[in-house]
């Protein structure tokens, strides 16, 4: 990239991040199936083991984000990435059976998970021309690193074990964390403050305003997000058995041997492959386009459709619900980004948006202990998805309270400015 336009440099590093992030935080729900054989222990107790992590990738959001505005962005993403993956590593070399182990290495993840989102999204947003654009472009990288967190372990698994579905992807940060901290120390990557955008009041009022219904609507898409994150891959190896098994036998009488856990991975990677796609071309042709608030409220009220075909279809309706509501939750997230970064003042953004993902990312636990809840109690997780449909009406209902003078089209930053390296 050409150094005159230092917002696409960092738009490329906090990209690669966020699809890291969010494929290095969510592939355990895969890894889960393999283990539970390996070491011959139920599912459900060791996607438990998860619990504690997610609860510090809310947590931590907050610290990572006063870090953030004291040390700057581009220093607070090396010390993601590097963390994220000497802990990833360290989930890899754990001794078959060890729990707590296990679970301290996940937490590892969960604590440098939590940089990304309270550090890398306002990096993005401060330095981007357009707002909507950078945020659908970080949004499709997002998308992958979902997509991403079925097929890589489920291939890696496929050929070597579950360690490898561990160690590889911590390898990759690692690099990566050495290469943004060489081009920091060239000079080559920095910041700059958010500019003010046109018929955008920055002022307590409006702040609170903002801040007080997403704070309710992003707790209650957080346990949505999860929920399917955490809980598709068990949908879909019930739903699914069958289509699986037919494919597996197909193949197997070609000479090739596939485990299960691969076909459940790919199921689960075509929802974030889809909805990865729909999200760059809605900060194309939606966000900047038009009103925040109708777009928010639109993507709320259709997720009622989607938990439900999660909750009552066949297979193959489960995993069109899936999609839907990631390609939903892709329209909304961008949305309350923008909202954040525009009616926060720029020396308050790390914490404007670590307190964010305290809130959404916080709600994660409640979505997995939930999923374990409901399917030892039911057998299923019909009446969790058949909960979260009433969960996105009351979404709705709240979000109609934003502001409703935020136009997309109005708020173009001025190109930015070549920005010192921190």
């Amino acid at each position: 990239m050409n150094s005159s336009d230092p917002g696409r440099r960092v738009l490329l590093f906090s990209s690669i991040g966020h699809a890291l992030m969010h494929m290095m935080t969510a592939f355990y729900a895969v890894i889960v199936l393999t283990l539970a054989i390996a070491w011959k222990l139920p599912a459900e107790d060791l996607l438990r083991l998860y619990a504690p992590a997610t609860i510090l990738l809310g947590v931590m959001s907050l610290p990572a984000g006063w870090a953030s505005d004291r040390f700057g962005a581009p220093a607070m993403m090396v010390v993601m990435f590097v963390g994220l993956g000497l802990s990833s590593i360290a989930c890899g070399l754990v001794p078959a059976g060890n729990t707590l182990a296990l679970s301290l290495a996940l937490c590892g993840i969960g604590v440098f998970g939590a940089i990304y989102h309270s550090v890398g999204i306002g990096w993005v947003i401060r330095t981007a021309k357009e707002q909507g654009h950078a945020m659908g472009v970080n949004g499709l990288w997002g998308s992958a690193g979902l997509a991403l967190y079925g097929i890589v372990p489920g291939v890696l698994i496929t050929l070597y074990s579950w360690r490898a579905a561990f160690i590889v992807p911590g390898i990759v940060c690692l690099i990566v964390g050495a290469v943004l901290l060489f081009e920091i120390r060239r000079g080559r990557i920095g910041d700059r403050p958010m500019p003010q955008m046109p018929g955008v009041q920055v002022g307590r009022g409006n702040f609170w305003r903002v801040f007080s219904v997403l704070s309710v609507t992003m707790a209650l898409e957080g346990i949505t997000w999860a929920a399917v994150m955490y809980g598709a891959a068990l949908v879909f190896q019930s739903r699914l058995g069958d289509q699986i098994a037919w494919i597996r036998d197909s193949l197997a009488s070609w000479g090739v041997v596939t485990q299960a856990v691969l076909w459940v991975g790919l199921a689960t990677s075509t929802i974030y492959i889809v909805s990865g796609i729909a999200q760059y071309a809605m900060g194309r042709r939606v966000i900047d386009r038009y009103p925040l608030k109708t777009t928010y409220v639109v993507a709320s009220a259709l997720q009622v459709g989607a938990m439900l075909a999660l909750a009552m279809g066949n297979g193959y309706v489960a995993l069109a619900g899936a999609i839907a509501s990631a390609v939903l939750s892709s329209a909304a997230g961008p949305v309350e980004n923008i909202l954040i970064a525009r009616y926060t003042p720029s020396r308050y953004h790390g914490l404007g948006f670590g307190a964010k993902f305290v809130v959404a990312l916080g709600a994660s636990p409640v979505a997995i202990l939930a999923i374990a809840w409901v399917r030892e109690s039911t057998g299923n997780l019909e009446l969790l998805f058949l909960g979260l449909a009433g969960t996105s009406v009351v979404i709705t209902l709240v979000a109609l309270l934003l502001p409703g003078n935020d136009r997309g089209q109005e708020a173009r930053a001025p190109a930015p400015q070549a920005a010192p390296a921190e």
